[in-house]
């Protein structure tokens, strides 16, 4: 593997988790529940393991297959599957990522037993928006949020979960959440 390679396999493992890190925006930090305990240190080295990686450049991406667990500090991401898509620079020797996609199990595991589930997750780099669906799950310690899907402007620090449809899977169409008060 080349060294550009391992610059952009190692810079999607970065971007992943300084995206779903929340950075610290106010709006998801207060909320105890989306944000908070995902920030991380982006001086963390970042460690990337999977079942097989697939390079496509005139797709322009980078495909890490089975089993792929992206860790940052003590922020961990798993999925069946992470595609990073990348643009080249002007020079040609360096690239940027325009986009992550993690598909099939999507779970960020943070420290303060918070967490995230879904079946699919987008991060746009440029517009610094994620978005993450198909039952997702957000928990802190037995505090759970349910929805069809959970956008997140990094830009703002805001965080919106919507319900889906109530055909799909049985679901009620709206967002559910279950609150234990502290102490009980």
């Amino acid at each position: 593997m080349t060294g550009a390679w391992r610059r952009r396999a190692g810079l999607a493992g970065l971007v992943l988790l300084l995206g779903v890190g929340l950075g610290g925006g106010s709006a998801a930090a207060q909320s105890g529940i989306v944000g908070g305990g995902f920030s991380n240190d982006p001086k963390q080295p970042i460690a990337v393991e999977a079942d097989a990686l697939e390079i496509e450049d005139a797709k322009q991406s980078a495909t890490f297959t089975g089993n792929v667990l992206v860790t940052q500090g003590a922020v961990r991401m798993r999925a069946d599957r992470l595609t990073v898509f990348y643009t080249s620079r002007q020079g040609g020797d360096s690239s940027g990522i325009d986009r992550i996609r993690a598909t099939g199990n999507v779970h960020l595991a943070a420290p303060d037993d918070q967490s995230a589930s879904g079946d699919w997750a987008d991060y746009k780099v440029e517009g610094r928006q994620i978005e993450m669906g198909d039952s997702v799950v957000l928990r802190q310690g037995e505090n759970v949020i349910r929805g069809s899907k959970l956008q997140v402007d990094l830009n703002s620090g805001r965080a919106r979960v919507v319900g889906g449809a109530p055909a799909e899977g049985g679901g009620t169409g709206r967002v559910r959440g279950l609150f234990h008060p502290e102490g009980n």
